[in-house]
């Protein structure tokens, strides 16, 4: 009995290094998605604006969102195909970010290219990260254990921050001095090393997939089966609102710092920098957060904390206090983050199936789909009106949205 007691006691240190491993090959994944997600959501915006373009017009590079919400279109393929290498996700996994980077080296040679060829470069950039996310997220789902997902999910939010951090800070406070070409060029350099510790998990990858030639689901994955279900439906329909409330309140608000004159590499050092550092400690406090208060009330904190960070932003804007709206600008992402790491938690239990990444690109993609657009129309309507309404309006959506995530979350399907 004391010989069986040991071996259980051993298994513990051994579940912790395999997930310890398991984690880190993920989240350098996620570094990477996020720092894309960096250059498109606070970078090229933020530096347009500071140009003089005017709102409407930089708010258009929010576009190139578009394929991160519209990979549940081909996210049956990553379930049902399996390329002619490495395991069934790394495989797409790798494919996905060689064709990323060498997108990156591209644009690095096309300084002074024609905006739409730069864009076009760019949305296939974001297409194939867009597409390595799915195949990513599938492998968490399948190698993720489940009392291992709300670290899985907290620990996520910290690479993702890491990423922006550079993308929308990094990039948009040395871009001029590094110049065009060596800044793309270093982002290539960084998706090729942070590509290299998924490449252990193959073994992983393999043991609980449906095997090695198999399709994850009989008859293969579809999304037209997923969404008859009535409960997947309605999860969306919550999903979508949510996110197109929260995600432009967190989208567009360098360009308000712009407006009441905060210097271009002040946004990129302080706003750029400290945010991410903020969904850092978000990331640290959610994991003791969600494991000793729940979901439910771990979401009534990060949003109270959203919902703060809103009336900063407005009060500096209509006092041009650059503290204020600084403040603010760094808080609403902790705020919003917070959020979404409850989110995310449940979206990897509902994901949990035969068709990993078709569910999980259904759960994120569609809402993140719903959201881009709405941070585009919101960019457009900003100049009709002005900063202090959005941010009322946005004040009292967020009250709206946190209705919805209590039904949401608070419910145990």
């Amino acid at each position: 009995m004391s010989g069986m007691n040991a071996d259980a006691a051993g298994n513990i240190p051994a579940a912790r290094r395999r997930h310890g491993m398991i984690l880190f090959g993920l989240n350098a994944l996620y570094v990477g998605f996020g720092m894309i997600m960096g250059v498109v959501n606070g970078g090229l915006p933020t530096v347009m604006r500071a140009q003089g373009i005017d709102i409407s017009t930089a708010g258009w590079i929010y576009l190139l969102y578009l394929p991160f919400g519209l990979t549940f279109l081909w996210a049956p393929l990553i379930d049902r195909l399996r390329l002619p290498f490495l395991s069934r996700r790394i495989g797409w996994i790798v494919t996905m970010q060689a064709i990323a980077v060498l997108g990156l080296v591209i644009v690095a040679f096309s300084e002074g290219a024609a905006p739409l060829v730069l864009f076009l470069l760019g949305f296939g950039v974001v297409l194939a990260i867009a597409t390595m996310d799915i195949a990513l997220d599938a492998l968490a789902v399948r190698v993720v254990a489940p009392d291992w997902r709300s670290t899985a999910s907290a620990t996520k939010l910290a690479a993702l921050s890491i990423g922006t951090m550079i993308g929308g800070g990094v990039f948009v406070a040395l871009a001029g001095d590094l110049g065009w070409q060596a800044t793309f060029l270093v982002l290539s350099l960084v998706l090729v090393f942070l590509l290299c510790p998924v490449l252990t998990l193959g073994k992983l990858d393999e043991l609980t997939g449906a095997g090695a030639d198999a399709p994850e689901s009989i008859g293969g994955a579809s999304l037209l089966r997923l969404l008859r279900d009535a409960k997947l439906r309605k999860r969306l329909i919550f999903l979508c609102i949510a996110c197109s409330i929260m995600f432009p309140l967190v989208g567009l608000n360098r360009l308000m710092l712009v407006d009441i004159g905060v210097p271009v590499s002040e946004i990129g050092w302080i706003v750029g920098t400290l945010g991410p550092l903020s969904m850092l400690l978000i990331s640290a406090v959610s994991i003791p957060l969600m494991r000793c208060l729940g979901l439910v009330r771990s979401m009534l904190i990060f949003a109270t904390v959203a919902f703060a960070a809103i009336v900063a932003m407005a009060f500096g804007f209509a006092f041009q206090n650059q503290l204020a709206g600084i403040g603010g600008a760094i808080a609403v992402g902790a705020g919003v983050s917070g959020v979404y790491v409850t989110i995310a938690t449940k979206i990897l239990g509902w994901s949990a199936g035969t068709q990993p990444a078709t569910d999980y690109a259904a759960y994120y993609g569609i809402s993140r789909f719903a959201s881009t657009l709405m941070t585009v129309a919101a960019a457009q309507i900003v100049p009709l009106v002005n900063w202090g309404l959005f941010y009322g309006g946005g004040a009292i959506a967020l009250l709206v949205m946190v209705v919805l995530l209590l039904v949401l979350i608070g419910r145990n399907d």
